[in-house]
């Protein structure tokens, strides 16, 4: 993982082929920072992660959205370096992150928060 880190939300920053130019959301680099309601709530209340505001996960934001919200909370309770070093493994297993061209990939496939984090864990289902 290169140093973009983390968004606000949970994103892996580093693993997104949107902007190559972009030099991470926590470093102001979103292109979308002016319409995320996560970025602007973030950096309006000092929050380094959305899971420390009291309304999380606010619906009507990216965090509808379950490997979203769900690659947040494992942050909480596992921490960034967890979630670092699987998705760093996950990626020499050949598990996609998002596919070319697309905001899914194959974290993107499963339907309940323990599916997610069992194969973030393990790379397989």
């Amino acid at each position: 993982m290169s140093s973009k880190g983390f968004g606000y939300c949970g994103l892996a920053c580093d693993y997104c082929q949107d902007n190559p130019n972009c030099v991470g959301c926590k470093k102001g680099g979103c292109p979308e920072k002016e319409a995320c309601k996560n970025y602007q709530c973030c950096t309006s209340k000092n929050y380094k992660y959305c899971f420390e505001c009291p309304d999380f996960p606010c619906e009507d934001s990216i965090l509808h959205k379950l490997r979203i919200r769900i690659f947040c909370q494992y942050i909480q309770r596992y921490g960034e370096e967890d979630l670092k070093k699987h998705l760093e493994e996950n990626y020499k297993k050949g598990i996609v992150y998002h596919y070319q061209n697309k905001h899914i990939g194959d974290y993107d496939q499963f339907d309940t928060e323990n599916e997610i984090i069992e194969f973030i864990k393990n790379g397989r289902k």
